[in-house]
């Protein structure tokens, strides 16, 4: 019974890693607004930042991958003699998708501010045409 929990456990956390990426941002929508912003016609010194923005972000990824790597944490503490620890699972898993989301929400907010108000205009109303589509 106990290595059914445990399979259970990290094939949730394996799935919900590789289906999202922070706590409610789809992979899917990241990958879309990143090639909306990156589609605007951008001049050399933004698609320059951008560059830096992106190497920042992978950096920031690798040190929250590895901080896990590296947690006290184990399978064992999610259990005592008698039951799973939801509290507990929830409580790692929320810290971790906490960091992810902080990391690519500071990621976006340097691209959208390296863009002139037409591009950001240009950027919404492409944004509305996919949630029109994606509504239907």
């Amino acid at each position: 019974m106990l290595k059914l929990m445990m399979l259970l456990v990290l094939s949730f956390s394996v799935a919900n890693a590789k289906s999202s990426v922070g706590a409610c941002i789809p992979i899917g929508q990241v990958v879309t607004l990143k090639k909306s912003i990156m589609n605007l016609d951008l001049d050399k010194n933004q698609k320059k930042s951008l560059v830096v923005f992106e190497e920042k972000l992978k950096t920031d990824l690798e040190e929250i991958k590895e901080k896990s790597k590296h947690s006290h944490e184990t399978l064992s503490s999610l259990f005592d003699k008698n039951k799973f620890l939801p509290q507990k699972f929830a409580l790692l898993t929320t810290k971790k998708n906490d960091a992810l989301t902080k990391v690519i929400g500071e990621y976006f907010t340097k691209m959208y501010s390296v863009l002139t108000k037409k591009q950001k205009e240009k950027l919404i109303k492409r944004f509305k045409r996919i949630e029109r589509k994606r509504n239907k």
